[in-house]
């Protein structure tokens, strides 16, 4: 059996961790300079606040004085979802990370009775020792179970919100229940193809013939009718599976056409993305850096580019990236223009123990892995950004816009000094 937790209104009951004021009322969430509803808690939704809403708009739908609006802090919010995983990963020996307030994991057992009486418990584990409250649906494929995950959501029984779709009898009344356009995997232009074809529930697309999507359709939505009968199409990966890429951009918050602050946001860019290659023990072969303008300002000319420089030796080290990234960003930056964002990724991964070192080139690997790692450990005990390069600038003119950031309480500053990694540890 399949289980998926996904945590209620993520990025409310985050800021509700830290503003217990905020329980009981109608709070959102914006996206970075403030842009649209990205989380609603379930008074807001109760007010008919769309998601993805621009903020202006909210007016439409209610008094503004009657919903707290706040800023994004999307770093607080990686930090508790990184809590709640290796909680999650303490309790299972497999599990999947889908999105920052999801993921996949198996159930320990065969039986629906101890398998209920696990997922209550980590659902309450989870309410007591970090404080979000979240959703748990079981099921034999991972479809499924994001179908579960959403009636456990509406069921609202306390910390055990929690839903079993694990036998074949109570597919077909739950399917038929589900509009064909909230499965996962449904678009809008499949949904509306699906909907021509008077395909309208779950149900309905669960007992078409398999002859019949395999003609009008792509082996994913193939996929998705297996998945909906009830067949497991997707593995579940190890929790230290390392990514593939890793990127770090920003829109700023107002157009900047000064070349030393947009030197700065890379380099920046660049050391948050070296700091998350490191911890996934990887090295990077492919720096790549992009600047592009406001399109949507008619009276301004626009500009977008992208440079890639492949390294001679794969690295991990901040400044050696931060160098090649800003080489990059000489590369193609281009005077007379006004730009809205940038950003770094780094690519074509190896593993720190299978470098290739490079006859030709100067690098001291050792003295690189030693540096970084006591960088690591200053920034680790004393904070994030305490030893920074000088690239990076202090300031931060480009930062997101912020109009709406909450005062972080001391209830803040302790959390941050503690670890629940250790927490519920069932291994």
């Amino acid at each position: 059996m399949i289980g998926l937790v996904d945590c209620n209104n993520f990025f409310v009951s985050c800021e509700r961790l830290f503003s217990p004021s905020l329980e009981g009322k109608a709070v959102v969430v914006l996206s970075n300079n403030d842009g649209c509803v990205i989380s609603r808690s379930n008074e807001a939704k109760a007010l008919g606040i769309p998601m993805g809403v621009p903020a202006f708009k909210i007016k439409e739908y209610t008094n503004p004085l009657n919903v707290v609006t706040l800023s994004c802090r999307h770093v607080i919010y990686r930090d508790i979802s990184d809590r709640v995983m290796a909680l999650i990963g303490n309790y299972v020996e497999s599990i999947q990370i889908y999105s920052v307030d999801e993921c996949f994991f198996k159930l320990p057992y065969e039986d629906d009775e101890r398998n209920y009486k696990f997922v209550r418990e980590l659902a309450s584990t989870i309410k007591q020792y970090i404080g979000i409250p979240v959703s748990i649906g079981v099921a034999p494929s991972r479809t499924l179970a994001k179908i579960a995950s959403h009636i456990a959501k509406k069921t609202r029984n306390g910390i055990d919100n929690v839903y079993l779709l694990t036998r074949e009898e109570q597919f077909e009344p739950v399917l038929k229940t589900i509009p064909v356009g909230d499965v996962w995997g449904i678009g809008r232009r499949l949904n509306e193809k699906l909907l021509r074809n008077r395909v309208l529930t779950a149900y309905d697309l669960s007992i078409s013939p398999m002859s019949w999507i395999k003609c009008m359709f792509t082996i994913n939505e193939e996929r998705i009718v297996r998945e909906l009968k009830g067949e497991d199409c997707a593995k579940i990966n190890a929790i230290d599976e390392p990514n593939k890429s890793i990127m770090a951009s920003r829109s700023f918050g107002t157009l900047i056409e000064d070349k030393k602050t947009l030197w700065e946001a890379v380099a920046y860019f660049a050391s948050c993305c070296a700091e998350r290659l490191r911890a996934q023990n990887s090295a990077a072969m492919v720096v790549s850096v992009y600047v592009r303008g406001d399109e949507h300002k008619e009276r301004e000319p626009f500009y977008s580019n992208t440079c890639d420089i492949r390294l001679e030796t794969p690295s991990c080290d901040t400044a050696y990236i931060t160098q090649h990234a800003l080489r990059a960003f000489n590369n193609i930056y281009r005077k007379g223009y006004k730009y809205k964002k940038a950003g770094v990724q780094l690519s074509h991964f190896v593993q720190n123990g299978e470098i290739q070192l490079n006859v030709f080139d100067n690098v001291d690997v050792d003295k690189q892995k030693r540096l970084m790692s006591a960088l690591d450990k200053i920034n680790g005990v004393c904070g994030k950004g305490t030893l920074i390069l000088g690239a990076q600038g202090v300031d931060k003119k480009w930062s997101p816009r912020k109009d709406h950031t909450a005062k972080q309480s001391s209830v803040l500053r302790i959390y941050s000094g503690m670890s629940f990694l250790d927490l519920g540890n069932k291994k």
